[in-house]
């Protein structure tokens, strides 16, 4: 009896058991490498420029633009977060001082029994005041618990964010000579892996770009509105509008709108209508005024796809997924036109 081919399957078999062993051993740094990579493609002619004005040392070009990418996005990052944690800790220590609390229930309370548009739709005496206060400490109490997972959180998030920029300097200095030896042992024509890399930064450039901008800047104008038109943590609410306006057909208005209904029910009308105005006017006039051209023709996927590819992505990565989830759905769509590609006359003859 003879075996053919013992060393060829022996050879696969070690090699797959070797993979999955490095990928459970890089599974924790995963979505740091590929937000390395993501920065990688984004900032690659900054980086060029950098690398000619420093007479071609990589080191110091690929440091450089390390320094960049802190200044104009982490550190913007940290200081909304650091303004958003303050805000909260003020908040509920307001709350937790029962007088002031309850004074405020009962002003809101007045003025809801005395608005005649909300009495139309809801039965005004049974709001319970201290029910009221009850759940309202509740929410704070839960509201804290969060806050102290954040902060627990934090040595974890700047430890990944070390490892990324660790990884983004090595990305951008020896990028090229890794995308060669990746092509190299990928058995696809190189036309096909060029067409997978493509994809890979069109998808980032647009997610960030038509993402990301406008979030931050919807965000900025809801709680810049906010705080004009007097409502409480306008820092807060500007933090969520940008959570909001990550996700595809959810946007900003989704917070906008309702403060803006309820400010008008309470009674204070130029307040909502203050903040209606800049709803409608200008937060939602962002979105189709800014996306064309910061995104152009960098992404052809369906909205429907990147919304699913948003909220999968989000589910299965936690937040980096709101870009990993569509770039993995981009190289599917990718794959997908390779295929028909190179077998298209077959399924013609099978369709047929």
């Amino acid at each position: 009896m003879q075996l053919k081919s013992l060393n060829v399957s022996f050879f696969f078999l070690l090699l797959l058991a070797v993979g999955v062993g490095v990928f459970f051993i890089f599974q924790p740094f995963l979505t740091a490498i590929v937000a390395a990579a993501i920065l990688t493609a984004l900032f690659k002619r900054p980086y060029h420029f950098l690398e000619r004005v420093t007479h071609g040392s990589r080191g110091v070009s690929a440091l450089l633009t390390c320094l960049l990418i802190i200044a104009i996005i982490v550190a913007p990052l940290f200081l909304v977060l650091s303004l958003a944690i303050s805000e909260a800790n003020n908040l509920y220590h307001l709350i937790t001082q029962e007088s002031m609390l309850q004074t405020w229930i009962e002003k809101t309370l007045s003025v809801v029994r005395n608005t005649p548009y909300i009495s139309v739709f809801f039965d005004t005496t049974a709001f319970d005041q201290e029910r009221i206060i009850m759940e309202i400490k509740e929410l704070s109490q839960n509201a804290l618990g969060l806050l102290q997972a954040a902060y627990q959180g934090i040595t974890h998030f700047i430890f990944w964010v070390l490892i990324m920029f660790f990884t983004l300097f090595y990305f951008l200095i020896d990028g090229k000579k890794m995308l060669h030896a990746l092509m190299g042992l990928s058995p696809l024509r190189d036309e096909h892996d060029i067409l997978l890399i493509q994809k890979f930064v069109s998808i980032s450039r647009a997610t960030l770009k038509g993402t990301i901008v406008i979030a931050v800047i919807q965000g900025f104008l809801g709680g810049i509105a906010f705080w004009i038109a007097g409502i409480p943590s306008p820092a807060i609410w500007g933090l969520i509008m940008i959570i909001f306006s990550i996700v595809p057909m959810v946007g900003a208005t989704a917070v906008w709108l309702p403060a803006g209904i309820i400010m008008l029910l309470l009674g204070n009308v130029w307040q909502g209508v203050f903040v209606l105005a800049i709803g409608f006017g200008v937060i939602s006039v962002i979105d189709n005024v800014l996306r064309p051209k910061l995104v152009g023709q960098d992404t052809q996927m369906h909205p429907l796809l990147i919304f699913f590819a948003t909220l999968g992505g989000i589910a299965f990565f936690g937040l980096p997924g709101f870009i990993i989830g569509p770039i993995i759905v981009a190289l599917f769509m990718a794959l997908s036109e390779i295929y028909r590609i190179e077998f298209g006359d077959q399924l013609k003859t099978y369709n047929e």
